[in-house]
């Protein structure tokens, strides 16, 4: 008991620190505009504006990151699910069933296996089946979980053979998931190649300001000057931004 609270304990104190640790880049990257682009502790002024900026590239990413894990988990619980019903499982037991796989795909850290097991205990309970799937999919935030629950509710309603509707659905989702992981795949180069972008144009300047010092110096300390940096840095922003969206491409 001790052991699991201590592990407990642990996994809190790092949650918190992976919190922490985007507003202290923040304030470290405020403290780095304020130096290169105004050379002056008022610049810590805008700086800070910079802050917000900064917390909202990190949220984003983070949560692409965590969809992107979600979508893997969730194609992968997907396909159990269809060989279940390949093998002659009722639908119900299929994805009983695929909780079990699932944890031995992702022992550790599974995103979406504390939902699945939440709707299974849900089905447990004489919880229709297809709203608990519903509810695990609108969990999920997962366009593809939540089309396949309205098509496990279609097909449970119209009866037939629903397993296959669920199979040839499953199935083409299952491409969609696939088509967006290679994309994933083939644009992780150039996101890298983004980030030393986004990076060079500071440490240029920041090599200038050590190398050639007086180059540089009528842009600091006159109101032209901090007008024109201060116009650098939304374009730099801007460009930062424009960036991003280019390589995020959906499907």
């Amino acid at each position: 008991m001790g052991k699991g609270r201590n592990l407990g304990s642990y996994g809190e104190i790092i949650g918190k620190w992976n919190d922490l640790v985007p507003i202290i880049q923040g304030v470290a990257l405020t403290a780095v505009v304020a130096f290169l682009f105004y050379r002056s502790v008022l610049g810590i002024a805008v700086g800070v504006l910079i802050i917000p900026f900064w917390l909202k590239l990190k949220s984003d990413e983070k949560k692409a990151m965590q969809q992107a894990k979600i979508a893997a988990e969730f194609k992968e619980y997907m396909m159990l699910i269809v060989t279940g019903l390949q093998a002659g499982y009722s639908l119900e037991r299929a994805i009983r069933q695929s909780e079990e796989e699932l944890k031995k795909i992702f022992p550790k850290d599974s995103v979406i296996g504390p939902h699945i097991h939440i709707m299974n205990q849900k089905i447990g309970m004489n919880v229709q089946l297809e709203r608990a799937f519903d509810e695990f999919a609108r969990s999920l935030k997962l366009e593809e979980a939540v089309s396949l629950a309205e098509i496990i509710s279609f097909a449970k309603r119209s009866g037939g053979d629903y397993g296959k509707h669920i199979r040839d659905t499953a199935l083409k989702i299952e491409d969609n998931l696939s088509i967006r992981q290679e994309i994933e795949t083939i644009t992780t180069e150039k996101r890298l190649e983004l980030k030393v972008m986004c990076v060079m144009p500071m440490a240029i300047l920041a090599y200038i300001s050590i190398t050639s010092e007086s180059f540089i110096a009528p842009l600091y300390g006159n109101l032209i000057g901090i007008g024109l940096m201060t116009m650098c840095l939304v374009a730099y922003g801007i460009c930062i931004i424009l960036g991003r969206k280019i390589i995020d491409i959906k499907v």
